[in-house]
């Protein structure tokens, strides 16, 4: 299979034409004529996972966030990008990124989650967030831990003007979703999941009455590369899943 083909095959199960307009997705570094047999997939564009994609012979590396979001006028080989781009060329390695089309594609990242955690009567809240039912109501204490160990998140942080007796109607967002909270409020969401949002953003969930849950941006996107992988191996590829994550465990301290 060439990268091309490659390229169409991601269109058919996570379209382009879904990607946000400040998105870019796609081929980042390569040869779209590039014979591919072996795909490594990971979640960031890291030198490391560019040595690792090479040293387990994969020919391109599949990540969740783009290399390249902007126009780029120089590479600095001492920036990360600049480093990585090296590294790719380096090795003929081919870097594809499937990112916020991957995010709303029907079995992509919010899907994903809500599988996992075993919402029903799934239904998309505009053009990106998910909103789902669970299939018995849990106190915010378990349903926490359900999460954690469906996402395999390190944590899961919790906050709410008033604990509710029980969750039942659940809204989500993979990555940054800070923006979709009024959304998730005004469909009658019990709690919001999402990553990173901002301080007056969190007063303003929680004073309308919002339960909000966040969990690590990273860890949260993450637990969606299996399915990716699945999807790439049922194109005839062989798949290596890569276990980098270019900010927890490189930099997260124990004390």
């Amino acid at each position: 299979m060439k990268i091309n083909e490659l390229l169409n095959k991601i269109d058919s199960f996570a379209p382009w034409a879904l990607a946000e307009d400040w998105d870019n997705p796609g081929l980042m570094v390569g040869n779209y004529n590039a014979e591919v047999t072996r795909v490594a997939l990971c979640l960031d564009p890291v030198p490391e996972a560019v040595i690792e994609a090479g040293e387990k012979s994969c020919e391109v590396l599949l990540t969740h966030h783009p290399l390249i979001f902007r126009a780029i006028k120089k590479i600095n080989l001492d920036s990360q990008t600049g480093k990585t781009i090296a590294e790719a060329i380096t090795r003929k390695i081919n870097i594809i990124a499937a990112h916020t089309n991957w995010d709303k594609a029907e079995e992509g990242v919010n899907a994903t989650l809500a599988k996992l955690i075993g919402l029903e009567h799934v239904e998309l809240l505009g053009d990106f967030p998910l909103l789902g039912t669970l299939k018995e109501k849990l106190s915010l204490e378990k349903f926490s831990e359900l999460v954690k160990n469906s996402w395999g998140l390190s944590r899961l942080d919790l906050y709410a003007e008033k604990v509710p007796e029980k969750i039942s109607r659940v809204a989500l967002c993979g990555g940054s979703g800070a923006e979709f909270w009024s959304v998730a409020r005004l469909h009658k969401a019990d709690i919001y999941l999402t990553a990173d949002m901002k301080y007056h953003e969190l007063i303003d969930a929680t004073r309308a009455g919002l339960v909000v849950a966040l969990a690590d941006h990273g860890e949260m996107e993450r637990a969606s590369l299996p399915e990716l992988a699945k999807k790439i191996s049922a194109l005839g590829l062989q798949t290596e899943l890569l276990n980098i994550n270019a900010l927890n465990e490189r930099l997260k301290i124990s004390l």
